[in-house]
């Protein structure tokens, strides 16, 4: 593990987590999520598009994943960059990934 964060998840001024270990697998960013404080009033949205992700996106699970892609996370570097929309992002206490 590096000593530093490669990324803070944001959701508008909240903290939401930071992202570590990152490492590539085209077209995804695989990393490890540690949350923050905001993760506790966005975990459960993140959970229900896990559970979507997990039972294949059955149709009545869909709107887990609209929901989260509507929240606008912002994944801003912590040394130096410009931040990061990512069009399709999944976040675990744990493994996670995120493509943009």
């Amino acid at each position: 593990m590096g000593e530093t964060a490669a990324y803070e998840v944001w959701h508008g001024d909240t903290l939401v987590g930071a992202l570590w270990d990152v490492s590539v697998d085209q077209p995804w960013f695989l990393c490890r999520f540690v949350p923050a404080a905001g993760w506790d009033e966005l975990g459960p949205l993140f959970g229900a598009q896990e559970e979507a992700r997990r039972e294949h996106f059955p149709e009545h699970l869909i709107g887990a994943i609209a929901a989260v892609r509507d929240l606008g996370v912002e994944l801003r570097p912590v040394v130096g960059g410009e931040p990061i929309r990512p069009w399709m992002i999944y976040l675990n206490e744990g493994r996670s990934s995120f493509r943009y």
